[in-house]
């Protein structure tokens, strides 16, 4: 018996019990009973002919399916392979669910043995095939953050070729698909050792520092875990990946992409394959969000607050710091640059102190004595706030006004004219857009001499309706 015939032999039943109940209802004199006479109309009304027109629905769905199987014993046989199907099925799904039980058991029983030191790294089952994928030492520092809006696909060569050598010294600046870039080690080694990048991630290096090791386009292979698969590799693009793991053994995964002899065009063509394939494979999200802006026209009550996020960020405004982006803009897609160089040093940079002078100068001790340049009105405005390490509120930036002047005499004794008062009075009405600019100037004056995860410790910041600060800890101000 079938599933449909079944519900309609339930629905038969229900429709009998209906004409039983109105039946009972007559020769009982239950209609006296109002409330019953509700469900008598509403069963004989309603129900009984909605039960009906499905029972029947399904009765001759039930005829068509036989006539489409071509009568009543080609329709068993139907339902009896399906039946059979639908057994083979579970079976199979049991089965697989066994045998990944025992592949789970095998799996957690060599990941105990190689805890305990029973087995060598080398012994493990792979879990990459060592053709198109490989396994290297967590040791080695090459790794990409696929999340990150910059991503970079790694040259790595077993032998030196020539041909490609040439073509990478010849276009460094080459962008490919979907903000990937290419790494090419010997020019990546000769970078991170020109001083710029090291100092503007670490301002506390000390001048002349250098790596500890050679970065070269043969470096990663002396990490590969299996050192057989040497063979399998020449000439080729890799996309690094840390955080796998191998029967409890980290490792970092190297998808690799043979990359072939060629003229520009021909390479370019394979790169730009090569992108594509790694993007669909590893990345699946959006790589931009965009927030709507919260509309709001200078001269409101809180304009400066509404705006002030937008006026450190959004892309329209910040220009007021392009005297300042040129100098760090490459430096802003460090990428690998950067996760590089905090995992040869080991640690990242340490925050400094700051001395405010006698003389109201703003300098870091700790970052080989740099000084923060700065005009006075924006400068004014920043000792203001570190004068208040819990913050200001800018609709009661008013209230400030007179701390402000008296800063501003400070740094300029003799420059107080009525130019200064009116920027003075603008950078303290919170229905202008005047203290945002002061804001961005002052980030711009960090940013443009370390990198902002540092940076970002010692310029003015706060969310819209709460206090903007500085979160430099206290202990690290210094006033004399």
């Amino acid at each position: 018996m079938t599933v449909w015939e079944i519900i309609l032999i339930i629905l038969a039943i229900l429709n009998l019990i209906s004409i039983v109940i109105s039946v009972l209802s007559t020769f009982f004199e239950w209609q006296d009973n109002h409330r019953f006479q509700w469900y008598v109309l509403l069963i004989g009304v309603f129900i009984y002919p909605v039960l009906l027109f499905i029972a029947i629905g399904l009765f001759l769905n039930n005829l068509y399916n036989i006539y489409e199987d071509g009568g009543f014993k080609e329709h068993r046989k139907r339902l009896k392979r399906e039946e059979e199907e639908l057994k083979q099925g579970r079976l199979k799904y049991e089965a697989g669910q066994a045998e990944y039980a025992k592949e789970r058991e095998e799996w957690d029983r060599i990941k105990a043995s190689y805890l305990k030191g029973e087995i060598k790294r080398t012994e493990l089952p792979r879990v990459e095939n060592g053709i198109d994928s490989f396994e290297f030492s967590p040791d080695m520092i090459l790794s990409v953050d696929y999340d990150s809006d910059v991503r970079e696909i790694i040259y790595v060569e077993s032998e030196y070729n020539e041909r490609l050598n040439r073509f990478f010294v010849e276009h460094k600046n080459l962008r490919l698909y979907h903000m990937y870039k290419f790494v090419y080690l010997p020019a990546l080694h000769e970078e991170l050792i020109g001083g710029d990048v090291l100092h503007y991630l670490y301002p506390d290096a000390n001048p002349g520092a250098k790596l500890p090791i050679s970065l070269t386009s043969n470096y990663p292979m002396q990490y590969l875990v299996y050192p057989e698969d040497r063979d399998n590799i020449k000439q080729g693009m890799f996309f690094f990946r840390d955080g796998r793991d191998n029967h409890g053994a980290e490792y970092i995964e190297g998808d690799y992409h043979p990359l072939y002899e060629g003229t520009d065009e021909e390479i370019i063509a394979q790169l730009d394959a090569i992108v594509k394939k790694v993007h669909s494979k590893h990345c699946h999200t959006a790589l931009y969000c965009k927030e709507e802006r919260l509309k709001s026209k200078e001269g409101s009550k809180n304009y400066a607050d509404d705006q002030f996020s937008w006026e450190l960020y959004d892309d329209d405004v910040a220009i007021i710091i392009d005297e300042v982006r040129e100098r760090f803009k490459k430096l802003k897609e460090k990428g690998l640059t950067e996760k590089i160089l905090f995992r040869i040093l080991k640690e990242k940079p340490k925050l400094s102190r700051l001395v405010v002078t006698k003389d109201m100068r703003i300098i870091l001790p700790d970052y080989n004595t740099l000084e923060i340049k700065m005009e006075p009105i924006n400068k004014a405005v920043y000792l203001l706030f570190l004068r208040h390490p819990e913050g200001i509120i800018f609709k009661h930036l008013p209230d400030y006004r007179k701390e402000l002047v008296e800063i501003y005499q400070k740094i300029k004794p003799f420059g107080l004219n009525d130019r200064a008062l009116q920027s003075i009075e603008d950078v303290t009405t919170p229905c202008l857009n005047s203290i945002n600019e002061k804001c961005a100037r002052i980030r711009g004056a960090f940013i443009s001499l370390f990198d902002e995860s540092l940076a970002k410790n010692y310029y003015i910041y706060g969310l819209r309706g709460e206090p903007k600060k500085i979160s430099l800890p206290q202990d690290l101000v210094i006033w004399e």
